[in-house]
């Protein structure tokens, strides 16, 4: 769901309700949602490393270079998932193997 809001640029519908718009920033709260999605990228080089989250966080404006934003595995896969097979069931093609060790 967050990242549909994202897509449609509609950050603010995942702030709580609770919260009072007079008391944070349309811009700030906006650009910690983008951190977190950053966050949550498949591929671990594209996530951000924690002295650039913090770099982000601190910056002020838009001025921060952002990385691209790629929607996360398990959201493509399950979609990928309902199309592919008749049943929505995922296919796994993983394997198993067993080591036995053996003390000295």
């Amino acid at each position: 769901m967050a990242w549909k809001l994202y897509e449609g640029d509609m950050h603010l519908e995942l702030v709580d309700g609770s919260l009072n718009p007079d008391e944070y920033e349309t811009e700030t709260m906006k650009k910690i949602i983008e951190i977190a999605l950053m966050c949550t990228q498949s591929a671990v080089s594209l996530r951000p490393t924690m002295s650039e989250v913090v770099f982000l966080l601190r910056s002020v404006g838009s001025s921060a270079p952002k990385r691209p934003l790629i929607s996360p595995a398990f959201i493509e896969s399950n979609q990928r998932f309902r199309a592919d097979t008749p049943t929505g069931s995922p296919v796994s093609n993983a394997t198993a193997s067993i080591s036995q060790l053996s003390a000295r």
